[in-house]
């Protein structure tokens, strides 16, 4: 019965990394982007640089001289999980919009993950350098994290986040058992290399959240929590968490109580709505 259920636990990252593969880390080369962009208003360019040793890739487009805002996608994911953002004409008149390949994934796959949020958030520094001015972070899941180490690590640069759906409260963090055999056995080598650089990632997350816990005091930008009630990969309560941890910052929560994980997909309006409410 043992054998049983880890087998039927191995078919369901299959699946799961073949959903993934397919909807959330998508390799989307230039003549794709070209097309999905061809009524746009501008074009993305995309950008190499040099982080942690690697080189890693970032996808901008509109105006330079507005507002920046960068997305850092979750676990598994790619810069175009948010190449609607990118088309979004709100969005386009107000900001400077940037997404990001994180290590591991997308156009930065090469060399695999980075499993410390201060690396993660080490690999943004180049991005928020490059501008002009401070920058919007908005992070999706186990970019919400990222998000909130880079605002504790380099406040000079960043003017407020926006998380969404992260997972932040190391207590609420689910047990994560079934991705030891993911990592330290052969079964690491029959999973596609995206999921093997997120399983990498998550398995400590719970223990760098919790070096994290006592540093939020740093953060000095305002935030905004967009979250909703039917989340069952990142609980709920999270939106509490963050509102504990920033009594001397501004703390907005835009809760939907039947909303789930998938934010930028199912209601991408929230996150637009979380962008403006971020610098009222």
């Amino acid at each position: 019965m043992k054998y049983r259920k880890i087998l039927i636990i191995i078919c369901s990252l299959y699946v799961l990394a073949a959903v993934a593969s397919s909807c959330f880390t998508s390799r989307m080369n230039d003549k794709d982007m070209h097309n999905y962009f061809a009524n746009s208003r501008y074009q993305p360019k995309r950008h190499f640089y040099q982080a942690l040793g690697r080189q890693l890739h970032y996808v901008d487009i509109g105006d330079s001289l507005q507002q920046p805002l960068l997305f850092v996608h979750g676990s598994p994911g790619s810069w175009d999980n948010f190449k609607a953002f990118l088309k979004d004409t709100f969005l386009l008149a107000h900001y400077h919009l940037m997404t990001v390949d994180r290590p591991g994934f997308g156009e930065s796959q090469a060399e695999g993950a980075e499993d410390e949020l201060q690396n993660q958030a080490e690999a943004l520094l180049p991005i928020l350098k490059r501008q002009s001015q401070p920058v919007i972070l908005v992070g999706h899941s186990y970019g919400g994290p990222i998000i909130v180490e880079a605002a504790i690590q380099y406040p000079q640069y960043i003017k407020a986040l926006v998380i969404v759906a992260g997972s932040v409260d190391p207590s609420l963090e689910p047990s994560n058992w079934y991705r030891y055999p993911l990592k330290y056995t052969p079964l690491r080598w029959a999973i596609p290399s995206f999921f093997r650089s997120s399983n990498d990632e998550l398995l400590p997350l719970e223990s760098e959240l919790k070096k994290m816990s006592p540093l939020w005091h740093k953060i000095r930008c305002p935030v905004v929590v967009v979250q909703g009630g039917k989340d069952v990969l990142v609980a709920p309560d999270n939106a509490k968490f963050i509102k504990r941890q920033l009594p001397h910052v501004k703390v907005t929560t835009i809760w939907k109580e039947n909303m789930n994980h998938f934010v930028p997909w199912s209601d991408p309006e929230l996150i637009v709505e979380g962008i403006k409410r971020a610098t009222e």
